[in-house]
């Protein structure tokens, strides 16, 4: 049944036409920077296990962005344009691909951005950074990832922070908002993708490991705030709209985990909302967001 329901349900989803998903930034990236170097890099052996890397060499070092994409951890999405522009603005940057959900389960894809993370500070010489101030930024699906990476053991020694663009912290939150009658075709592929992620339907009685991991304890691990602990967390910066899909109650519950529950002091974690519906990477082109961000980063780099 197990097997049955994981290949039923990616072949559902197969069939969804992914051409509204968030548009690949390389068909309109402009020609690179003069000094500007562009490489890819395997971090591991699964195809998808790969790195593209943009930085200005410098005589120094310099901070870094790692860049965690979204799709509903399903597809893949471009981020080459904005790869280029934090490196342009004095970051080496670095675009992670990971397994997706259909590749590998849940926690492969936190797994994956922390074999990247790895890689890329034993690689630090290369592209001129400083392996000690580096920050992620995540997208929806890859924000998910990114706050789970902020979480996961001490977190803050690993990276300076995380920027949460539509962040889908809790996966769960996400299977029950797309279970409604009303529910908008977004919202349920969310939930859809969720079941692949964790080869499961959440049901809290289903812990047995006999035959796979615990299906309940899989989705309570993909839902960050479960793993909040406070001071050993890295702090975070998470945006949405005001009518994004994927509701700043995700990041609300993330930070009243972190600062109520486990004493974060309140500068911890930082929500935004702003006007609109934009999500995931559109947000960085709403009204002064870009600098907020860049200014976000700076302060922590």
């Amino acid at each position: 049944m197990y097997l049955a329901f994981c290949t039923a349900l990616v072949a559902a989803l197969l069939t969804i036409d992914t051409g509204s998903s968030q548009a690949t930034n390389a068909s309109r990236a402009p020609a690179a920077a003069a000094s500007r170097s562009e490489a890819t890099h395997a971090y591991g052996s699964h195809t998808r296990q790969k790195l593209d890397a943009y930085w200005n060499p410098t005589s120094g070092t310099q901070p870094g962005v790692v860049i965690l994409h979204g799709g509903y951890w399903y597809e893949d999405s471009g981020w080459a344009t904005w790869s280029r522009t934090f490196a342009d603005a004095g970051y080496a940057t670095f675009s992670v691909d990971y397994r997706l959900n259909f590749d590998a389960p849940w926690p492969a894809q936190r797994n994956d951005a922390l074999s990247a993370l790895a890689w890329i500070k034993s690689n630090a010489a290369r592209f001129d950074l400083d392996p000690n101030r580096i920050v992620i930024l995540g997208s929806s699906a890859g924000g998910q990832i990114g706050t789970a990476v902020a979480t996961y053991g001490s977190g803050n020694t690993r990276i300076k922070g995380v920027v949460g663009l539509s962040p889908v912290a809790s996966p769960y939150r996400a299977w029950n908002d797309g279970n409604h009658d009303t529910s908008t075709a977004k919202e349920r592929k969310v939930r859809d993708n969720a079941a692949i992620l964790t080869r499961c339907y959440p049901d809290p009685a289903d812990t047995d490991t006999t035959m796979h991991p615990s299906c309940w304890d899989t989705w309570k691990d993909t839902v960050v705030k479960n793993r909040a602990s406070g001071a050993n967390d890295a702090p975070m910066y998470l945006l949405h709209s005001e009518a994004d899909f994927i509701p700043v109650t995700h990041s609300t519950d993330l930070e009243r985990a972190e600062e109520v529950d486990h004493d974060m002091p309140t500068t911890g974690v930082t929500v935004e909302t702003i006007p609109g519906d934009a999500h995931g990477g559109a947000i960085l082109n709403a009204p002064g967001i870009k600098g907020k961000v860049l200014s976000w980063i700076g302060a922590h780099t």
